[in-house]
């Protein structure tokens, strides 16, 4: 019976232990989606600096919002049901104490295998339960609120959450600054932004009708 390589004992014990929070799995990702259709997903990429001794691996995360994956997915003409984390609004990287200076996680005998094991079990059991916790909105709009805690990405959520409300004003009030001022991805931006509007235009119209 062939024996298992390294990194399929890192996903196969990524995926024990994520399933414990719900996720479930596809190959090496991992994800959980909540009932309003945020996603949190996790996977586990391999480093092409890794030889057949001493196996390099990144453990990526990410989140995002419903809206913005419906957007992704028409603006980039995805086919997916289901997002990467390169598709995400904010992502990050789960770092080993002992990895390298790249942020990988190192495996070069079966000793080390065994302490990354470990370890992957103390990383996720801390850093799981804070990413889940995005998939409570009433946490995501503290968040927004309070402008910390997603750097870069902090902006986008708190404009999804004004679209969603139908609080076009206080929408615009993020968008515009941004397009006088910002001249980097400027047909990404525009598409963005537009479907923001479009949300906040909708759901507006629909909370009139309701009164």
């Amino acid at each position: 019976m062939k024996s298992r390589s390294p990194i399929d004992v890192v996903v196969t014990e990524i995926g024990r232990i994520l399933a414990a929070y719900g996720f479930s799995s596809s190959g090496r990702q991992f994800r959980l989606r909540s009932p309003l259709g945020d996603w949190v997903v996790v996977d586990v990429q391999t480093s092409d600096a890794s030889t057949r001794s001493r196996r390099l691996f990144y453990i990526n995360a990410g989140f995002t919002m419903n809206h913005r994956w419906d957007w992704s997915r028409s603006a980039m003409a995805r086919g997916c049901e289901m997002p990467d984390v390169t598709d995400c609004l904010w992502s990050t990287r789960f770092v080993p104490q002992r990895g390298d200076t790249y942020e990988r996680w190192v495996i070069d005998s079966e000793a080390t295998l065994t302490v990354v094991v470990d370890e992957l079990e103390h990383v996720l059991h801390r850093e799981i339960p804070v990413l889940v916790r995005l998939l409570d909105r009433g946490h995501l709009q503290d968040i927004a609120d309070q402008e910390f805690g997603l750097g870069y990405a902090t902006w986008q959520v708190k404009a999804w959450l004004l679209a969603e409300a139908g609080r076009t004003e206080e929408l615009e009030l993020i968008l515009q600054p941004l397009e006088d001022d910002d001249q980097d991805d400027e047909d990404e931006d525009e598409s963005v932004f537009q479907a923001m509007r479009r949300l906040a235009s909708s759901r507006a119209h629909q909370g009139a009708g309701e009164r």
